[in-house]
């Protein structure tokens, strides 16, 4: 898969993997205490977006859509986990938009897999003569999202509150423990 394909949010997230009160811990600050709520949300949605851009994988469940010149068995989604595929549409060969059949193609992981002997229909050449509509995320309440996630993106928020001015010297800006999760998430093996 190219690394240039980019999914388009359709419809983002209905909650964050965070809540407040889960912040307000990691913080010390009281629950109660609500003088900091409305900025400790905004840094619990900054906090997910750049976790889910290091990463490449969405959270909570998302709607998503990417657009692309040529398309595949095996073709791969980005920003998995993929939960399902809501719509593989093309433009034919008069350049009219149409659906693909969902009985010619399954979801396997992260990929798109054709059926037994099924042949791609003929399509445009254009940079978009395939759209394809897909749900990705760990669940639709955050229950699922992985811990190392939650626990990496406390790190963040707790960096964005605490340096909120950005005038700390590089050495007390650092995230080398947020970087450690991003790269023991993605790794593949271990060791």
């Amino acid at each position: 898969m190219p690394t240039t394909i980019k999914a388009e949010v359709i419809s983002g997230p209905s909650v964050e993997p965070l809540t407040l009160d889960q912040v307000k811990k990691q913080l010390e600050i009281s629950v109660s205490d609500t003088t900091h709520d409305i900025q400790l949300a905004s840094m619990i949605q900054e906090a997910r977006e750049q976790w889910e851009h290091d990463t490449d994988s969405v959270t909570c469940y998302q709607t998503l859509r990417i657009k692309v010149s040529d398309f595949y068995d095996g073709f791969e989604l980005p920003k998995g986990p993929v939960q399902s595929v809501t719509s593989l549409q093309y433009y034919d060969g008069n350049n009219n938009l149409q659906t693909y059949s969902a009985a010619n193609y399954s979801l396997h992981k992260d990929e798109i897999r054709l059926g037994y002997q099924v042949t791609l229909p003929a399509w445009s050449a254009r940079w978009d003569a395939w759209a394809i509509t897909y749900r990705s995320g760990y669940s639709q309440d955050a229950s699922l999202v992985p811990a190392i996630a939650k626990r990496a993106m406390l790190l963040l928020v707790a960096n964005y509150f605490e340096n909120r001015d950005m005038l700390m010297s590089e050495a007390m800006q650092s995230q080398k423990a947020y970087e450690m999760l991003v790269r023991r998430f993605c790794r593949s093996s271990y060791p």
